[in-house]
């Protein structure tokens, strides 16, 4: 083999690696989880809980993805450290901001009469979860940079083991329960990852306002249209969940909730682990080979995920009914609708990382304007008018459309991002 061939590999084996310390530790912490939500479903909670606890989910997961302006991928790509302090900064200031955000949006929902609105303890919850969100994200990111991949690992592991067994621990809260579980276990892999991230860091060196604005100006695309698109992408996926906790019975809506646990546990494995690793090698890569690799491992994920789809569809629908009971039996049908939008959503979430990488955030903002409205429109004007146990008797219908409209949408996403590595940067 030439010296060539060898340094061109060579990062790429790394990748490889650093994935799979991630991956083994999440499917730890995974493996965890899904053997402690049959026991929860059976033993402690019930449908109507699961539906607050997947909106918790999606309210948190939309504002945390945004709640540092995406500064933490801009402390992976600074070179220097003290750049890379700086944007660390700047994302804790609009942390503060997006915390904020939290609270008055959940009381807002209450004050609107919505049904969301009505979820025990959201106005304290969700505060605290998108705060632990965005420190864990910027902690994570200096540990990312450093290459601290087995720390990162056994953080995760430690917070979300802890917050599995919690969600146990306080069951007599009854709802909240499920959301202080899960928020105590993010503020454990936040601290955790956080005194990590102040030991990495050089002693004496703090960032000056000179820094911290020549930062705000290098990642200012970050802000102006990572963000937005990660808030468009969040919220086009969540948008189901509202709408059915809005026009559903809160037992369906707790049943699509639940299977889209499950369904996330699994593909969330190889989403997180595959997107902190492959992002932080881009630039390692030689650009005119990453069209190929991209090409290959948008292939790799999606065979992986279709294995995941036939196991699941092979599953006899009886045996949810004989192990949960009766109350839990229209879950497994919506966890096989749902699997198969997957399959392209799980390679274009885990490679993502070429977007910024390449300059090309605007594109990006682009398709998930088009995504967001796209779903918006198909539910308002094919479902709106239907009523509440019209929708949770047929909910299997929207389901269906709801698969195909985001299979579809995330398989022209591929395309888009293997079309872009053949372009090359954008300058």
């Amino acid at each position: 083999m030439t010296q060539r061939s060898f340094s061109l590999f060579r990062p790429f084996s790394k990748v490889g690696t650093d994935i799979l310390k991630l991956s083994l530790a999440a499917a730890g912490v995974q493996g965890i989880a899904l053997v402690a939500l049959p026991f929860l479903q059976r033993f402690f909670y019930t449908p109507e809980a699961f539906a607050d606890f997947t909106l918790y989910s999606q309210l948190a997961g939309i504002l945390g993805a945004i709640a540092t302006a995406r500064m933490d991928l801009a402390v992976v790509q600074h070179n220097g450290e003290r750049l890379a302090r700086a944007a660390l900064h700047n994302g804790l200031h609009v942390l503060y901001f997006t915390t904020g955000i939290a609270l008055l949006l959940a009381l807002g929902l209450n004050w609107g009469g919505f049904q969301m609105g009505q979820v025990p303890g959201l106005w304290f919850g969700l505060p605290l979860g998108v705060a632990s969100l965005g420190i864990g994200a910027l902690a994570s990111s200096w540990l990312t940079r450093d290459q601290a991949f087995g720390t990162l690992a056994r953080y995760r592991t430690a917070g979300g083991t802890a917050g599995e067994a919690l969600r146990f621990a306080f069951v007599g809260l009854g709802h909240v329960g499920l959301i202080a579980g899960r928020v105590a276990g993010q503020w454990l892999t936040a601290a955790l990852a956080w005194r990590a991230c102040q030991k990495g860091q050089t002693r004496g060196i703090r960032p000056t306002r000179d820094e911290r604005r020549a930062a705000w100006s290098m990642d200012w695309d970050y802000l102006r249209f990572t963000t937005p698109s990660n808030l468009l992408s969040m919220a086009a996926n969540a948008c189901l969940v509202f709408f059915l906790f809005e026009y559903a019975t809160r037992d369906f809506v707790g049943q699509v909730g639940t299977a889209l646990a499950y369904l996330t546990a699994a593909s969330g494995l190889v989403i997180r682990s595959v997107n902190d690793v492959f992002f932080r090698h881009l630039k390692d890569i030689e650009p005119q080979k990453l069209p190929s690799l991209y090409l290959k491992w948008a292939l790799g994920l999606t065979s992986l995920t279709a294995v995941g789809c036939v196991i699941l569809h092979a599953i006899p629908g009886s045996l949810v009914s004989q192990l949960l009971g009766e109350q839990w039996s229209a879950m497994l049908p919506a966890m096989k609708w749902l699997s198969l939008w997957m399959m392209p959503w799980v390679a274009a979430s885990s490679l993502s990382g070429v977007f910024p990488h390449l300059r090309r955030q605007a594109l990006a903002f682009g398709l998930d304007v088009g995504h967001l409205l796209l779903l918006s429109f198909w539910l308002w004007l094919n479902w709106s008018h239907a009523g509440q146990e019209s929708i949770s008797s047929i909910g299997m219908d929207i389901l269906k459309e709801y698969a195909m409209i985001q299979g579809g949408f995330y398989a022209i996403a591929l395309v888009v991002g293997w079309r872009i590595c053949k372009i090359g940067v954008r300058h």
